[in-house]
């Protein structure tokens, strides 16, 4: 998944195919915004996320990857405040899938932290 600002810089989305304890997960490969973040449709993935997120505001996948289509569309100042709620919400928690290899067995709190760092270029974001 590649962000252009400044430079190409990578950034990741997740999915999760099945987390003990996490029921309300509702991200999975064939999620249309999870498709349409893997083929750069930010608009695309943004507007499916958006109605994810109402129904599920306290699902790390659905706020990182919303997070991260709002982030790709240069909008950081509603990107970051739902990376810093993954922070809370996904410590520890780490995604079976990701769009990246950079972010492969990283929890969520971490590749939240990682994205508000790029897209705020500020290596103490977080």
């Amino acid at each position: 998944m590649a962000i252009h600002s400044r430079g190409a810089l990578l950034l990741s989305a997740v999915v999760v195919l099945g987390l003990a304890g996490c029921a309300e997960t509702v991200v999975t490969p064939g999620d249309p915004g999870f498709v349409a973040l893997s083929n750069g449709d930010y608009e695309k993935a943004r507007d499916v996320f958006v109605v994810e997120y109402a129904a599920h505001p306290n699902d790390p996948f659905v706020q990182l990857d919303l997070g991260l289509a709002y982030q790709n569309l240069g909008r950081m100042d509603l990107a970051e405040p739902l990376y810093r709620q993954v922070m809370v919400d996904g410590r520890g928690v780490v995604p079976l899938t990701t769009t990246t290899n950079q972010s492969a067995g990283m929890p969520l709190d971490q590749i939240a932290c990682r994205n508000l760092k790029v897209g705020l270029h500020n290596p103490n974001a977080c």
